[in-house]
């Protein structure tokens, strides 16, 4: 059964060499669409003549509030149900930092 196994990946492999060396004329041409079908799903959806997003600069207020909220996600991602809404409730009553530390802790 093992010889078979290995003649059939055998003759895939030239097979996909044969189909590759076939394609490489239409590769040279079609650049563009090789390169239109490696993006991201979202870029593909997008309207073509939709303008992106033009967004300010982040104030250093706000920067320190979204690190310390991706570091509060991050510590309370591997927890529990239960274990999240004892942080959540710490975090109401002492805020995020005492939120995070116990949030590590549980996550022991």
């Amino acid at each position: 059964m093992a010889r078979n196994l290995f003649a059939i990946l055998d003759e895939m492999t030239a097979n996909l060499a044969e189909l590759k060396t076939t394609l490489a004329p239409l590769a040279l041409i079609g650049g563009t669409v090789v390169a239109e079908a490696r993006k991201p799903a979202t870029a593909q959806r997008r309207a073509k003549g939709a303008p992106s997003v033009a967004r300010g600069p982040v104030s250093a207020k706000r920067r320190a509030a979204m690190r310390v909220q991706g570091q509060y996600m991050s510590a309370i991602r591997p927890l529990s149900a239960v274990q999240r809404a004892q942080v959540k409730k710490i975090r109401a009553e002492k805020g995020a930092d005492a939120a995070i530390a116990a949030a590590r802790r549980l996550g022991r």
